[in-house]
């Protein structure tokens, strides 16, 4: 063989073994049997860090969903400080904490580590007196003074117990059931959060491992063509390459004749040296027509310049056939004179056999494949439904605003063209229904349902007949196949929205209160709902019926927080952040800024003579008036009793005089007060200056009520 015969071989032979990788189908591995460890050495300690190291949690910045979720347990809790604790083999992880920098500690001093594997949520109102925590460094004074405690355990899908979220003060005290099942409640969200953070990571994992295997192929194709490349410079080697490869290589003279066969092809026909020894017989692909010499792949491809993939059988005595697939093509000197042909041959038997295999139990079973692939088709469409119905409702129940995820789910799920959520709500003092979000509508759209189908521009008076109202107010389904032909309709829907088939459907809250009615529709006529529809509604609809309530009652918690109860003024820790601020923005400003102490005049001989409900009553009417009396930039907390403290930021002490006036006048019941007023000077705290305040209005106590002091940095003067 001359140098060009054997570079044309080596080309063909990469071309081949490249297209023989890629065309048979890779045999199916064995099957994955399952390591299974008895529970003698399989510790369940172990199978606890496992899960907890499986997060990817440690030694790792909490996010935002994580920093929200352990806020709204020091909210819901009613305290300051709140921490996310991850307990790992022998220290704390506190991944996540409110009111207090957070730091990993030993395990031993943990707090939570002594329960947290017990499932249940832990509280005590004084660690200091409970004996499981009192000598706790968090408790004695080493690292904290925790009085009141309480936490809930942090428990993965599988049952391993990876922490805890925790709740706690400096003072003692007790939280009601409803905010222990809420801190429980936290605690699944937080376990949520973590699973949805390792799916990711996984997807993220798998997508590297396929860009991987992506990359391997390339190069596995690159250092093939080197290989053919660096052929020519190595041409010492090719005798080698020719006898050691699993592919069969045929060369032909320019006469057509067998120049050479490696080691392969030598084998498959039973050949020990040359072409001559022995006969094989050569057939078609159907391994009985047999073919003449013309028709073999290396006379073809020398007549016919090439030849791709052509299959025939090889019956050699003394061997099993084979099927093989031979691909090449005709050489040429430089002069263009015919050289000869070189022709790669892949024995794909086994291939062939499995194919064979596999079309005869395909046949056998065609009529019942035919049934289980239906049942699969319908079975994947309904799994698609379900994980995306899943999918949506872990969405809307993390989703910062639910009612805009509700519609964008719902559009998705059912196929719909344009969805939207209606609540009641009052325009101009007429009472109906508005849409708060919409999906799938132009912004420019222009109904009969109001002046703009954008969320707020649609709009049902109560007082008028509508497919809305009617589903708000029987709380069903309104179903209506063709909209325009409905009564209740106006016909310009059509002509403005497009909208041909519509269907609404309540949302009701656990008490049977309809709140809302979410509506989905369709550009194309639907003579019946598609049988998906209804599950998706009745699921996303009870979804958002209990994201509401939960945003409910994170509202009325939050206010509850930071109001007082009787009077609905701020209460004292809301003061506190307000005051902060003020001194703050005044000391960054240098305006002035004074406060205001009141206290009402011989509330204790009210009290007595009218009862406390009427002094709860002068109370509550005492804060409506003085209010009145302020701007909204005040700010007017109850301090105490029959005490109350105002903020009036941008004002001296004298123009806080005036209003402190406003204020004496304004009491209800005819009734007094007496008030002390201070201004606050740089370098001092808020609470120097409430002192002043407080000088000034026991000043004013002891010189008979009823007056308004004014400290100054001499002795407070009074009016």
């Amino acid at each position: 063989m001359n140098r060009e015969d054997w570079l044309a071989l080596a080309q063909a032979s990469v071309q081949e073994d490249v297209a023989r990788s890629e065309a048979v189908p890779a045999l199916p591995g064995p099957p994955v049997v399952p390591l299974v460890l008895s529970a003698l050495t399989t510790a369940p300690a172990a199978a606890r860090l496992a899960a907890l190291h499986e997060y990817g949690l440690l030694d790792a910045p909490a996010d935002d969903e994580l920093s929200a979720v352990v806020r709204a347990a020091a909210l819901v809790a009613g305290v300051p400080h709140a921490t996310l604790n991850l307990i790992d083999e022998n220290r704390q992880c506190q991944l996540t904490t409110v009111g207090f920098d957070g730091a990993d500690s030993a395990r031993t001093d943990s707090m939570c580590a002594l329960h947290f594997e017990a499932g249940e949520v832990v509280h005590v109102p004084d660690a200091s007196q409970d004996p499981r925590f009192a000598r706790n460094p968090w408790v004695d004074g080493r690292m904290a003074h925790v009085r009141l405690y309480a936490s809930a355990p942090l428990v993965s899908p599988a049952g391993h117990a990876l922490g805890s979220l925790c709740v706690f003060d400096t003072v003692t005290g007790r939280l009601s059931e409803q905010q222990l099942g809420v801190l429980r409640d936290l605690a699944g969200v937080l376990v949520a959060l973590f699973e949805r953070r390792r799916q990711a990571r996984r997807a993220v994992e798998e997508r590297r491992q396929a860009f991987e295997q992506r990359e391997q192929a390339a190069e596995a194709r690159e250092l093939a063509m080197l290989a053919m490349n660096e052929s020519e410079a190595r041409w010492e080697l090719s005798e080698v390459v020719a006898e050691t490869i699993e592919v069969g290589l045929v060369v032909v003279d320019a006469d057509g004749q067998v120049g050479s066969l490696n080691r392969a092809m030598r084998q498959w026909q039973g050949r020990s040296a040359t072409p001559s020894e022995a006969p094989a017989t050569f057939f078609a692909a159907d391994g009985t027509t047999p073919l003449s010499a013309r028709e073999l792949p290396w006379l073809r491809a020398l007549h016919e310049g090439a030849v791709e993939g052509a299959e025939i059988v090889l019956a050699a005595p003394g061997q099993p056939r084979r099927t093989l697939v031979c691909s090449g093509r005709a050489m040429r000197r430089m002069d263009g004179t015919p050289l000869g042909a070189v022709v790669a041959v892949n024995d794909v038997t086994h291939a062939r056999e499995r194919e064979q295999a596999l079309a005869a139990a395909h046949a056998d079973r065609a009529a019942a494949h035919t049934t289980i692939e239906e049942a699969h088709a319908a079975l994947a469409r309904h799994s698609r439904r379900v994980q995306a119905l899943a999918d949506a409702s872990r969405a809307l129940a993390v989703a910062a605003d639910p009612q805009e995820s509700v519609c964008r789910s719902l559009q998705e799920l059912t196929g719909a063209d344009a969805a939207y959520l209606l609540r009641p709500d009052t325009r101009d003092g007429i009472a109906g229904l508005r849409a708060v979000v919409t999906s799938g509508f132009a912004s420019d759209l222009s109904s009969p349902l109001g002046a703009g189908a954008g969320a707020g521009g649609v709009f049902y008076r109560d007082a008028e007949s509508s497919l809305a109202a009617t589903c708000f107010a029987t709380a069903t389904q309104v179903f209506v196949a063709d909209v325009g032909s409905d009564p209740r309709t106006a016909l310009r829907v059509v002509a403005s929205t497009g909208v041909v088939s519509g269907l609404w459907y309540p949302v009701v809250l656990s008490g049977q209160r309809t709140v809302g009615v979410l509506g989905v529709f369709w550009r194309t006529p639907l003579a019946d709902l598609p049988e998906h529809v209804l599950p998706v509604l009745q699921t996303l609809s009870g979804e958002l019926a209990h994201a509401l309530e939960r945003a409910d009652l994170v509202q009325r918690l939050a206010s509850a927080a930071e109001r007082d109860s009787l009077t609905g003024l701020a209460n004292r820790r809301r003061w506190d952040e307000a005051i902060t601020t003020e001194v703050a923005r005044a000391a960054r400003s240098g305006e002035p800024l004074s406060l205001v102490l009141i206290d009402l005049d011989h509330f204790k001989d009210y009290n007595d003579t009218h009862g406390h409900l009427g002094g709860d009553a002068l109370l509550r009417e005492f804060a409506a008036a003085a209010g009145d009396c302020l701007r909204e930039v005040d700010t007017l907390a109850r301090w105490g009793g029959e005490e109350f403290v105002v903020a009036l930021p941008g004002c001296t002490a004298e123009a806080a005089a005036v209003v402190a006036d406003r204020i004496r006048a304004a009491v209800p019941r005819r009734q007094t007060c007496t008030v002390g007023v201070a201004q606050w000077q740089p370098g001092l705290l808020a609470e120097d200056v409430i002192a002043h305040a407080d000088e000034a209005l026991y000043r004013g106590k002891q010189n008979g009520r009823n007056a308004t002091v004014v400290h100054t940095a001499g002795v407070p003067t009074g009016s």
